[in-house]
C-alpha cells in the first residue's frame, strides 16, 4: 500500500492525534431532574467525545446507571438540588477520562438565603396582592377576623392586612425572611406574630377553628410537590379555619386537554411553577371539606386591580405568571395558568367571598 503524501488528508491524521493530548478538567451542574437522564448522559457522552475520549457501549450504559441513581436520589431530597459531574482526563499516554457524580443538596430556605443576599428591590413587590386585600375586606369587620398568612416572606401582605386592622399571624419556612419579618413587623409596630417552620409538617402550633382567612400567596404555586403535600398543607389549613372561613391561595392549574408529563412537573418544580391538575385540586380539597367558591386568573386580576405604580410586582412577575419558566413560549400560549383559587371550610358563619367574582370553574381565561 503507498505512503499517503496529500497535504490535507496528512494534516486531518495530525488533527486526529491531539484530542488524547488534551488534558483538561472541569465541573458541571445541572437541576437534578429525573426526567432529563436522557438528555443528560447524552450532552456528557458528547463532552468527554470532543475530549477525545469517547465510550463504548458499556462505559455509556455505566454513565447512565449512575445518573439515575443520583438524580433519583437527589430529587427525592429537594427539587432545588443540584447534579454534580467533575471529570478530568488522565496525560498521555492514557487516553482515558475519569468523572465523578454527586449531588449538592439545594433546600427552600437555602434558596431563599441566596435570594436575601445584595438586592436593593424587594424580593416579592413593594405592594401586597390585591386579591388578598379585597378577600380580606369581604369578610367582616377588621378586629373580628383573625389572618394567617402562610409563605409569608417579608411580610408583603402580613403587614398591611396587619396595619388595615386584621389580627395577623404568619408561617414563614425560611429563617432569612422570617428574621426580615420580624423586624419589619416590629418597626411598624403591627403586632404580627411570627411562626417559622413547615406548615406541611404537623409541628407548628398553630390556634384550631381560628382564622377567618388563610392566606397562601406564591407557596402552592411554587414549593408544593405534588397532590400528597398538598393535602397535607391543607390538612393544617382546614384545622386552622374556622368554620366558614376562606383560604385564598394561587396554583399554576393545567388548562383542559393538557396532562403534563413527568418532566413538565419536575421541571415547574425546578422553576418554582408546580402544576396541578384542577379535578384532581377540587377533589383533595373536597375530602378535606373545604369548597371552591372563586377562581379567577392572577395575572389578569392584579394587573386590572394593582395601582398603576405597582404594576409589574417584580421583574419577573409577568413571565413567572404566564408559565413562561417552564414552556419558551410566546405569553398566553402556555398550557398552565396561574390562578386565584378560594375555598370554603364548611360550616356556618358563612362569609361572603369577595362581591363581583366568579364561582365555579373559569370560562376561557376569566
Amino acid at each position: 500500500m503507498p505512503r499517503e503524501t496529500h497535504p490535507a488528508v496528512l494534516r486531518q491524521a495530525v488533527l486526529r492525534k491531539l484530542p488524547p493530548r488534551i488534558d483538561t478538567k472541569g465541573e458541571i451542574a445541572l437541576p437534578c431532574v429525573p426526567a432529563l437522564a436522557d438528555q443528560y448522559a447524552e450532552k456528557l457522552l458528547g463532552i468527554f467525545a470532543l475530549l477525545g475520549r469517547k465510550f463504548n457501549e458499556p462505559e455509556a450504559h455505566k454513565l447512565r446507571e449512575i445518573l439515575d441513581r443520583w438524580l433519583e436520589h437527589g430529587w427525592a431530597q429537594s427539587p432545588h438540588t443540584r447534579l454534580v459531574v467533575r471529570y478530568k482526563t488522565e496525560p498521555p499516554p492514557i487516553s482515558t477520562i475519569s468523572y465523578n457524580v454527586s449531588v449538592e443538596v439545594v433546600t427552600v430556605a437555602d434558596e431563599y438565603e441566596r435570594w436575601t443576599g445584595p438586592r436593593t428591590t424587594a424580593l416579592f413587590g413593594a405592594f401586597p396582592d390585591a386579591k388578598v386585600m379585597a378577600l380580606a375586606r369581604a369578610q367582616g369587620e377588621p378586629p373580628s377576623t383573625p389572618i394567617l398568612d402562610i409563605g409569608a416572606g417579608t411580610g408583603r401582605n402580613a403587614l398591611p392586612l396587619a396595619q388595615a386592622g386584621f389580627p395577623t399571624d404568619a408561617v414563614e419556612i425560611a429563617p432569612a425572611l422570617a428574621n426580615i419579618l420580624r423586624d419589619e413587623a416590629r418597626l411598624a409596630g403591627t403586632g404580627v406574630r411570627v411562626f417559622e417552620g413547615d406548615a406541611t409538617d404537623g409541628t407548628l402550633d398553630l390556634p384550631k377553628n381560628h382564622y377567618g382567612l388563610v392566606v397562601i400567596a406564591e407557596v402552592v404555586s411554587s414549593h408544593i410537590y405534588d397532590l400528597d403535600h398538598l393535602r397535607r398543607l391543607f390538612e393544617v389549613v382546614a384545622a386552622a379555619l374556622r368554620p366558614g372561613g376562606c383560604v385564598l391561595f394561587n396554583a399554576f392549574l393545567a388548562m383542559e386537554g393538557y396532562r403534563p408529563d413527568a418532566l413538565a412537573r419536575q421541571l415547574g418544580l425546578v422553576a418554582l411553577c408546580s402544576i396541578f391538575d384542577r379535578q384532581d385540586l377540587d377533589k383533595t380539597m373536597a375530602a378535606l371539606g373545604l369548597h371552591k367558591v372563586d377562581e379567577v386568573s392572577t395575572l389578569r386580576y392584579e394587573k386590572e386591580h394593582l395601582p398603576a405604580e405597582a404594576w409589574p410586582p417584580t421583574e419577573w412577575f409577568e413571565d413567572w405568571s404566564s408559565g413562561r419558566n417552564v414552556f419558551d413560549l410566546p405569553r398566553g400560549r402556555a398550557p398552565i395558568d396561574l390562578r386565584w383559587l378560594t375555598y370554603r371550610r364548611q360550616g356556618e358563619p358563612k362569609n361572603h367571598v369577595e362581591p363581583g367574582t366568579r364561582t365555579g370553574p373559569p370560562v376561557g381565561d376569566g
